[in-house]
């Protein structure tokens, strides 16, 4: 760095950030990254950036238990005392049941959630068996039928090869389910003292996203708008910020976008961009 070129410190908040993936993601996999650019990209505008080092398929109360500690080592080797959560899809579930039932109130500043299910999905009611499939979606009904043939154990052992300790697959899609969530909703609340805030984005057709074309068919048919695996009113939760990308009436963002999941292969939208501005409306606010 040149001498006479100061830092950019634009993201340097005043607690550290903790991103927390979702479903079917792991930190350590290389060809599924589950952040993928937006680390990197945090970190060069002075972000202290932390993943939380999760299981991919695991139940809402383990995937905590799992993370309470990871905070909590985090805040020993930053000296902060509380943290901020950036957490995708299931990860923002997660990240609600640790400060609501595991006494890390006091720890976390504030929760962003982006694309989380709050009150569940049509994909996850199907998969579950809570739904019947009369959308005839080939692509879910071949998973549904894989997993009522195999079992989610067949699942399970293919997480434990991509690194999972203790996967629970069926548990994990069972806990996106509307019925699930109900309950969970009233179990868990909200804390004072943390400041909570959800993000969503929209496909605006199938094409968006040939990946999650069948799931966005039934949710646009059961739910209405949707990001390929969670509605526009399943995603808010506390202050809702908005749909990410709503702005552009020719393209739609899908689920895995708002994790770059398809980097530059995405030409129309700067994800990256999008975290730089949460982490820095995160630090105006005082966070």
């Amino acid at each position: 760095m040149n001498a006479n070129t100061e830092a950019d410190l634009s993201c340097r908040t005043l607690y550290p950030i903790v991103l927390l993936h979702g479903i079917g993601y792991r930190d350590d996999m290389l060809m599924l990254n589950s952040w993928g650019r937006i680390p990197k990209v945090l970190e060069a505008a002075g972000a202290q950036v932390i993943q939380g080092g999760l299981d991919a398929w695991n139940s809402h109360e383990n995937s905590a238990l799992a993370l309470k500690p990871n905070v909590e080592r985090v805040l020993s080797e930053t000296g902060s005392v509380k943290v901020n959560i950036i957490a995708h899809s299931k990860g923002g579930l997660e990240a609600r049941y640790l400060i609501s039932k595991l006494d890390m109130a006091e720890k976390v500043a504030s929760l962003t959630t982006v694309c989380t299910p709050h009150h569940g999905s049509a994909v996850a009611d199907l998969v579950a068996g809570d739904i019947p499939d009369t959308q005839n979606l080939l692509s879910i009904n071949f998973f549904k039928r894989l997993a009522q043939r195999l079992g989610f154990g067949a699942m399970d052992i293919l997480a434990r090869i991509t690194g999972d300790k203790s996967p629970q697959a069926g548990m994990a899609i069972r806990q996106l389910t509307h019925k699930y969530l109900a309950e969970f909703n009233q179990q868990v609340p909200d804390m004072p003292g943390v400041y909570y805030q959800s993000y969503g984005t929209l496909m605006r057709r199938a094409i968006d996203d040939p990946v999650f074309a069948a799931t966005h068919v039934l949710l646009k048919r059961t739910e209405g708008d949707n990001d390929g695996m969670v509605s526009t009113l399943s995603c808010q939760w506390g202050r809702f910020r908005g749909l990410i990308g709503e702005g552009d009436p020719d393209h739609g963002l899908s689920h895995g976008d708002l994790v770059d999941y398809r980097g530059v292969l995405l030409t129309h939208f700067n994800i990256p961009a999008v975290y730089l501005d949460i982490v820095k409306d995160l630090k105006q606010q005082g966070f």
